[in-house]
């Protein structure tokens, strides 16, 4: 049994709205520091936390306090929190996970960050606690990035981890129960990885740099025996398999959920979906699929080396339509550099027929961050992106916040991103509930619109973003009444069709 060694506090801070996420990646990270003896607490955390966290810190006076940063989310808590732990302690600040593993240098040259972890955490963030506390030379340690003399060093690369199996993601350094999902029935799911990286080549992705197209995977019986103890031990009665892409070895993937036999969540490429494939998702209890679809635009799917095109695209998700147990969830992607208006309206129009195909589907809808490192990064640079000078101020280009700004296209305010997003969901709901009136007014509205809607389709908006937000008393209420009409007018649809279809018969 290894010694106990000194006490590691890993961080991570989410905006409040994804805090039911897992810190998976730290889980992993203090999976491997714990097998070297290490105390590791984990945190986290929601910005308006770090003040009580920083003090938590201070008190416990830590080997070191790693941070797991992406690029845009939170960063400017961040770095709140790493200042403040450095103007009152000498507590080593490590950065690492994809923002740091892409601009090592613009990290290191704030004074709050001593250390960055590039690439994989695990076998660095050990080491590194290991020649900290032995005092020995940095320059031995694989993959890290830190100050020396006044000046920045940069050691070798590290080799990937070939061996997924030596790690595991370890639960007990969280409160599980804090990150219980649901999804269609499913009451109890938790979100799981059997894989890292991806082998295809999307420009905009940031998997390009931090994995280099390389994909490596956890075995078969080391995923099916890690679930089958979060079952037992925990009830769990549903699996989100958050892989970058889950069924790049459809074989290996089957194999998982027909021995785990639990419904589940994955994400998928459009193009490995066809007859066969559809009839097999839906006989392993897949229940919710996550298709990157990015564009309604052959030239942009090419522009992206998405390597696929529309009518790929269309051709999967007929296959799906036979499946209605299987909700699928289209990810899209607006602004990319050069794209133009009309080929932004493609896409739209894009979601009026799929919707139209698959009633049930859903969109997540993001507008096109240019993430360091990518292959469409210095595109963006040439099309009018301007990269944040300082470290912190990278927050302001997280996809996900309304009011995005993108200075790349000309075609798009600022404020209309917002709105564009939370119309696609509108729709996708009007399309759920059939409503007709409604979803026809709307899809041609949000077409010919350029994703905006007219006034009275604003104001049906701005009644279900109060059901869906779910605030208050009187929200609560009016969700349950304005379902019920819903509801009513849904029968009161069926039973007209039944009547034709009565009437059509006897005439027959």
């Amino acid at each position: 049994m290894a010694m106990t060694r000194k006490l590691i506090i890993l961080v991570k801070i989410n905006l409040s709205a994804f805090m039911d996420i897992p810190p998976l990646g730290i889980l992993y990270v203090g999976d491997a520091l714990k097998k070297a003896g290490y105390q590791v607490q984990v945190l986290h955390i929601s910005p308006e936390q770090v003040e009580e966290s920083v003090q938590q810190i201070l008190d416990k006076n830590p080997l070191y306090v790693g941070f797991s940063v992406f690029t845009g989310s939170a960063m400017r808590s961040y770095a709140e929190m790493s200042r403040k732990i450095k103007r009152h302690s000498n507590i080593p600040i490590v950065w690492g996970n994809v923002h740091p593993s892409s601009l090592p240098v613009q990290c290191l040259q704030e004074t709050y960050i001593d250390y960055v972890v590039i690439g994989e955490g695990e076998e660095t963030a050990v080491e590194l606690a290991q020649a900290l506390e032995d005092q020995r030379e940095l320059g031995e340690v694989m993959g890290i990035g830190y100050k020396l003399n006044g000046e920045i060093a940069i050691t070798k690369p590290r080799p990937f981890i070939q061996n997924l199996d030596d790690y595991a993601l370890d639960w007990s350094l969280v409160d599980i129960e804090q990150y219980i999902s649901s999804f269609g029935n499913v009451n109890r799911a938790i979100r799981f990885v059997t894989s890292r990286g991806c082998p295809h080549r999307c420009g905009f992705c940031y998997n390009m740099l931090f994995n280099k197209r390389s994909w490596r995977k956890h075995s078969v019986g080391f995923v099916v025996s890690q679930i089958n103890r979060l079952k037992e031990e925990r009830g769990i009665n549903g699996i989100m398999f958050m892989d970058d892409e889950f069924f790049v070895n459809k074989k290996r993937a089957i194999s998982i959920v027909e021995q785990i036999d639990l419904p589940y969540y994955a994400s998928c490429r459009i193009e490995y979906i066809d007859d066969e494939f559809a009839r097999q998702l839906a006989e392993t209890k897949c229940r919710y699929l996550l298709i990157g679809l990015e564009s309604g635009s052959d030239r942009i799917l090419k522009l992206i080396n998405k390597d696929i095109k529309v009518s790929d695209i269309k051709a999967g998700l007929r296959a799906l339509s036979n499946y209605p147990q299987i909700q699928v969830s289209g990810s899209l992607i607006f602004g990319f550099p050069t794209e133009t208006r009309d080929e932004f309206r493609s896409t739209l129009k894009l979601i009026v027929e799929l919707l139209d195909n698959k009633s049930n589907m859903t969109f997540t809808t993001g507008w096109y961050m240019p993430y360091p490192g990518s292959e469409l990064y210095e595109f963006a640079i040439q099309h009018g992106f301007h990269p944040p000078k300082r470290t912190e101020d990278w927050e302001a280009l997280d996809r996900w916040i309304d009011n995005f700004e993108l200075t790349w296209v000309d075609w798009i305010s600022t404020a209309e991103t917002t709105e564009v997003r939370n119309n696609v969901v509108f729709l996708a709901f009007l399309y759920r509930f059939n409503i007709p009136l409604l979803k026809n007014i709307a899809k041609k509205q949000i077409v010919a619109r350029d994703g905006q809607l007219g006034i009275t389709m604003k104001g049906f908006r701005l009644l279900y973003d109060m059901i869906r937000t779910d605030h208050g008393r009187i929200f609560n209420l009016l969700r349950t009444f304005v379902l019920k009409i819903i509801w009513k007018l849904r029968d009161i649809q069926i039973q007209r069709r039944k009547l034709v279809m009565k009437d059509g018969a006897k005439k027959g």
